[in-house]
């Protein structure tokens, strides 16, 4: 059965096409509207499998009402029902299922209802997870996504890196689009998010995108990220445990290399060497834990891996060496030692600071 909704702003038109839906058989109406914006209310917390939308309406017409209910529902079966028909281009742009002419018939109206039955997402491969650390990636199980333009990799990487926050369209396009300016930027975003969309339910993924008063979010519910996760454990400021000590280390494991990497995104360019910074405050806390149980030998092997990404850092080569002296290993410290002093040198002209020093004395 074939959850429906009806917008038409004629109550006759609104009623005769509800009877002949439910005198169908094949679909249920579950709401019907003379009004687009409480269509689009009723959409924010219900799902349907198809909308039948007439185009002259005088708030909002069709073709703009059904490119807001693809953005809060992307995949739902539109219907065009109008008793004009040079909107029909238009309409089958925004990928309509069918164009319906006043007045409509019972038998014409079973042959859509057939096509949206037989129009089927297609069953999802595995899993929708995206690698945000290091080269971002987006794939479904074994599968990765392909996106038919760069831009439409970068509108997702945006989305999810609002953590599934509302962000303005303004602030989209002045982000992605910066070059263009009013409704240029706005067809260049609307063209690329029917695009991210089109690559996802390829492989049988929903792509729920809200829209409410000209800002969208992206319900990342479902989506399995390494950003995402990381954040969750980074930002809760919690002492690292033996309840938890698990959960922290796993975290920390996400951090496979630079935010994005390799993406020269000017608006995650903050994000990059904050999360950065994030990652190497985690090493510290698990570092400090294991040094503190007397588990000197699993204090480096965390310490070791911050330096990868920070050879540089002073806290990270401090605990190291000190790691390696209560580890009772004195020719390691002192390796470590003048590793990090040379580089030093030969980078800033400096030699480490005094505290530092006195460790090997």
């Amino acid at each position: 059965m074939i959850k429906a909704i009806i917008v038409d702003d004629e109550q006759p038109s609104l009623d005769k096409l509800e009877k002949l839906l439910s005198n169908s058989g094949l679909a249920e109406v579950v709401g019907k509207f003379t009004e687009p914006l409480r269509a689009l209310e009723f959409l924010k917390e219900n799902r349907i499998d198809a909308v039948f939308l007439d185009i002259e309406m005088p708030d909002m017409n069709g073709i703009e009402l059904a490119t807001r209910i693809l953005d809060l529902q992307g995949n739902t079966g539109v219907v065009f029902v109008t008793a004009y028909n040079q909107y029909a281009v238009e309409a089958f742009r925004l990928n309509a299922l069918d164009y319906l002419m006043k007045p409509v018939s019972a038998d014409r109206l079973k042959e859509t209802l057939y096509r949206l039955m037989e129009w089927k997402i297609p069953v999802p491969s595995g899993e929708l997870s995206v690698r945000c650390f290091g080269k971002f990636g987006v794939r479904v199980g074994a599968e990765e996504v392909r996106f038919r333009t760069e831009k439409a990799e970068e509108l997702l990487a945006y989305l999810i890196d609002q953590r599934g926050g509302f962000v303005s369209r303004s602030k989209i396009t002045d982000s992605l689009w910066e070059d263009f300016e009013g409704d240029r930027a706005v067809t260049h975003f609307n063209t690329t998010l029917h695009y991210v969309k089109k690559a996802l339910l390829r492989y049988g993924v929903p792509f729920y995108v809200q829209y409410d008063r000209g800002a969208y979010r992206l319900d990342t519910d479902g989506i399995s990220c390494d950003y995402l996760t990381f954040c969750l454990a980074a930002e809760k400021h919690e002492t690292v445990t033996e309840e938890n000590l698990n959960r922290f280390e796993e975290a920390a494991k996400l951090y496979a290399g630079e935010y994005l990497l390799g993406w020269e995104y000017d608006w995650a360019a903050t994000k990059r060497v904050t999360l950065e910074d994030q990652c190497i405050g985690l090493l510290l806390e698990i570092a400090s834990f294991h040094k503190n149980a007397g588990d000197y030998q699993a204090a480096m092997r965390w310490l070791d891996k911050g330096l990868i990404h920070e050879p540089l850092h002073r806290e990270l080569n401090y605990r190291i060496v000190e790691a390696h002296l209560l580890a009772h290993n004195r020719m390691m410290a002192a390796k470590y030692y003048e590793l990090y002093r040379d580089s030093l040198m030969k980078k800033f002209k400096i030699e480490p600071d005094a505290a530092f020093k006195k460790l090997l004395k």
